[in-house]
């Protein structure tokens, strides 16, 4: 145990105490059995956090756009079928990183904000929600900046349940913020023909923007072990490979050259800026990218052979028909389950398998420079 991780384990235990006097000797009735396992696990070392907080979009979503009418949903069969047996509102067969992550961390995954039954691990992500409200506002998702006041609800709840912000503060700064966002906004801005739209790097300059307000707003509420990921290889993303025709399967260059960039200018800020502009911050960037590519160009030493085709859908590189869509004799043909998920990298026409979340959560938890920087999670959780 390092001198940081016992320093770290002090402060838990005296944080344990003084929640014990507060619980015997407040009058305020609050249920404090979350917290008091939370507590218990980190201080005998069965946990590395005491909370879990995850914002983004469909990659992250443990099921939140179940719970309002958006037209984006994945809470029907055969999605969920490998980890949980049924549907779950994950847009995979199965865990996400997020699932992953807790599972490391030895933590209950957190549970989409609005139907979450605790308040120390949420999850406000929402499938097909971009940094811009503009993102797929049509079919009625929940836009970063809305995730972002949705946790400012939960940390008055945690307010109101500790009867003290500086306790609060300092649960958020033993917590993981976990974040994934920019991937639809990108995805938007590439297939968008109008010729108004601005320069790449002034798009893209802006999406960065968003995300150093959005870590503003997290640290001056406490947050101070942030992880960003960084997009994969969108080009060899199904759903843009039909949506463009492609007919060789071979990736679009263009469209992963925007993921690249984009990686680039996230990584900036988050290795080179983040650091000069908040005091005690420790933020870490995964990279997705450098893991998924050479998979989708050359899986097959790990058993990969469909790349760039989804396992479920129907179509051109089964991603012209959403998997699991209810057959419709007009718009939506049966669509088609493959056999074997764990040879495909993307489970339906934008997402990954549970497999691939496997692989890339494994090489983020404790990984070297060339999956994460400046440290792997595991060293990011352990300070």
């Amino acid at each position: 145990m390092t001198a940081n991780t016992r320093m770290a384990m002090g402060t838990l235990r005296l944080l344990a105490f003084c929640m014990g006097l507060f619980f015997v000797l407040s009058p305020a009735r609050c249920d404090s059995t979350e917290f008091d396992t939370i507590i218990q696990g980190v201080t005998e070392g069965r946990t590395f956090t005491l909370g879990m907080f995850v914002f983004g979009d469909s990659v992250l979503d443990a099921g939140t756009n179940n719970y309002f009418p958006s037209l984006l949903k994945a809470n029907f069969k055969p999605y969920g079928q490998t980890a949980f047996s049924k549907p779950t509102g994950r847009f995979t067969n199965g865990k996400t990183y997020a699932d992953f992550f807790a599972d490391n961390l030895r933590v209950k995954s957190p549970e989409p904000y609005l139907a979450r039954t605790g308040t120390f691990s949420v999850n406000y992500a929402s499938g097909g929600s971009g940094l811009l409200r503009t993102t797929n506002a049509a079919n009625q998702v929940i836009p970063f900046p809305d995730q972002l006041l949705q946790f400012a609800q939960t940390r008055l709840t945690m307010i109101q349940t500790l009867n003290s912000e500086k306790l609060v503060q300092l649960v958020l700064s033993k917590s993981l913020f976990l974040i994934n966002i920019g991937g639809n906004d990108l995805v938007t801005y590439f297939f968008d023909p109008s010729p108004g739209k601005p320069p790449l790097d002034v798009f893209i300059a802006n999406l960065t923007g968003e995300i150093e307000k959005s870590v503003r707003v997290l640290y001056q509420a406490g947050g101070r072990k942030f992880m960003l990921l960084g997009l994969g290889p969108i080009g060899c993303i199904p759903a843009v490979l039909a949506g463009l025709q492609i007919p060789d399967g071979k990736c679009v260059e263009p469209a992963n050259d925007v993921a690249r960039v984009f990686n680039a200018a996230l990584e900036e800020l988050v290795l080179q800026k983040l650091p000069k502009m908040f005091k005690d911050i420790q933020a870490i960037v995964g990279r997705p990218f450098d893991i998924l590519r050479p998979l989708a160009d050359h899986g097959e030493a790990q058993g990969f052979t469909e790349g760039v085709k989804a396992c479920c859908g129907y179509g051109l590189y089964n991603a012209e028909v959403q998997c699991g869509l209810a057959p419709d004799k007009i718009l939506n043909p049966p669509y088609n389950v493959c056999k074997n998920v764990d040879a495909y990298l993307f489970w339906d026409y934008f997402h990954p398998t549970e497999r691939v979340y496997s692989i890339g959560a494994q090489q983020f938890w404790n990984g070297g420079l060339d999956a994460v920087a400046p440290m792997n999670l595991r060293a990011l959780m352990e300070l």
